[in-house]
């Protein structure tokens, strides 16, 4: 394995992120960073969308002090869903969780989160939004996408930690939106436009 390695972990938000980096930190015996508690620690954002409950990354101010901080750390999994606040050479690869969209929508749900934000989360893993912002900043060489669906964290962070002794993670083609015709969830998921159009009862049946 390389001497110098930072791994960065991403995917949409209710992924599981967390959960496989910290499985795969400790697989390596190295330290696990989550971005946005430091990005919140170190205010590194504008405001806060009152709307979608989140904070608005100031993306040059995070990209500096993630600049400053990783340049001293040799061997580190990164965890993140906003790719572009690390500078491209400090990252050496880029693992992107994938998992069902309706997946998604039901951990959101679980989570007592709002239902725009669910919704949202859902549509961008539907319209494969994470993948594509990796492949934009990092490029085809540094990114990887990953099926988690129906799986647990262990068996994804081993298959990782596989991949990164050399022995190759096997190359796999996701596209939700192949499945819309035949995925009726995933059909009223894509039409939505505003949470206030979606009767309550699809909403339930979406998630059960």
């Amino acid at each position: 394995m390389l001497r110098v390695f930072r791994l960065l972990i991403s995917g949409t938000p209710s992924v599981g992120k967390t959960t496989v980096a910290k499985k795969l930190a400790e697989m390596m015996d190295c330290p696990y960073i989550n971005a946005a508690e430091l990005i919140i620690q170190e205010q590194l954002y504008e405001g806060v969308d009152e709307r979608r409950e989140s904070f608005i990354v100031d993306t040059l101010r995070a990209r500096e002090f993630f600049s400053r901080f990783l340049r001293g750390i040799k061997r580190v999994i990164v965890d993140s869903h906003v790719v572009d606040v690390f500078p491209r050479r400090l990252i050496t690869k880029v693992i992107v969780l994938r998992i069902h969209p309706i997946e998604i929508l039901r951990r959101g749900v679980a989570r007592g989160w709002n239902i725009k934000k669910c919704i949202e989360n859902a549509q961008a893993e539907l319209l494969g939004t994470c993948l594509f912002d990796a492949l934009s900043f990092y490029g085809e060489d540094k990114v990887r996408q990953l099926d988690c669906t129906n799986r647990k964290a262990e068996e994804i962070a081993s298959e990782v930690l596989e991949a990164l002794r050399g022995k190759g993670m096997t190359e796999v083609s996701i596209d939700w939106l192949a499945l819309v015709e035949e995925d009726k969830a995933l059909e009223i998921l894509l039409r939505v436009e505003r949470e206030e159009a979606i009767p309550k009862e699809i909403i339930n049946k979406l998630i059960s």
